[in-house]
């Protein structure tokens, strides 16, 4: 049986620093602003914010404390989540009976820095080797995989050769 599940997507800029959870090592958490805004015969207008909590889990989560600042322009996708909580002092109904609180939040999948706001460079993270991996890595620097990345010939410099994706070893020359 299919679960249901509200995918979105959401702009906005991050409108706290990042903060890892103190129940959860895991669990990376944040809130989002996404003001609506339109054009109007010529005059640009604006509706009221959405400030949305923004759970990101593991290695996500990680990332995101490590470059996600407060004002920083975002883009996130996830599924919307939501809880329900009794406050201490409720606000009650018309028979007395105290109101629960709905609080959604988005349990991001990705988490970017959207572009048409600001510039980014992108940076490959450096894995960490262990002390035999890096032995083995010093046997094999002078191999054809040192010469031939990704298919492009090191006298290729022009860089008009194409990615060929074959390869002897593909864990030593994959893209990503």
């Amino acid at each position: 049986m299919a679960q249901q599940q509200m995918s979105v997507t959401m702009t906005g800029f991050a409108a706290s620093h990042p903060s890892r959870s103190d129940g959860t090592e895991d669990l990376v958490t944040f809130r989002m602003a996404s003001t609506p805004s339109w054009n109007s015969n010529g005059v640009w207008r604006e509706g009221s914010p959405l400030f949305i909590n923004v759970q990101c889990w593991g290695k996500l989560g990680d990332n995101v404390l490590s470059c996600v600042v407060k004002g920083a322009p975002l883009v996130i996708a996830g599924r919307m989540t939501s809880y329900s909580f009794k406050p201490d002092n409720p606000r009650k109904n018309a028979k007395g009976e105290p109101y629960f609180e709905e609080i959604w939040r988005v349990r991001a999948t990705n988490v970017g820095l959207d572009l048409s706001h600001s510039q980014s460079k992108w940076q490959r993270p450096v894995k960490e080797v262990d002390a035999a991996d890096a032995d083995a890595a010093d046997g094999a620097e002078n191999t054809e995989a040192s010469a031939n990345i990704g298919g492009l010939a090191s006298d290729d410099t022009d860089g008009a050769a194409a990615f060929n994706g074959a390869s002897d070893n593909e864990d030593a020359l994959a893209p990503f």
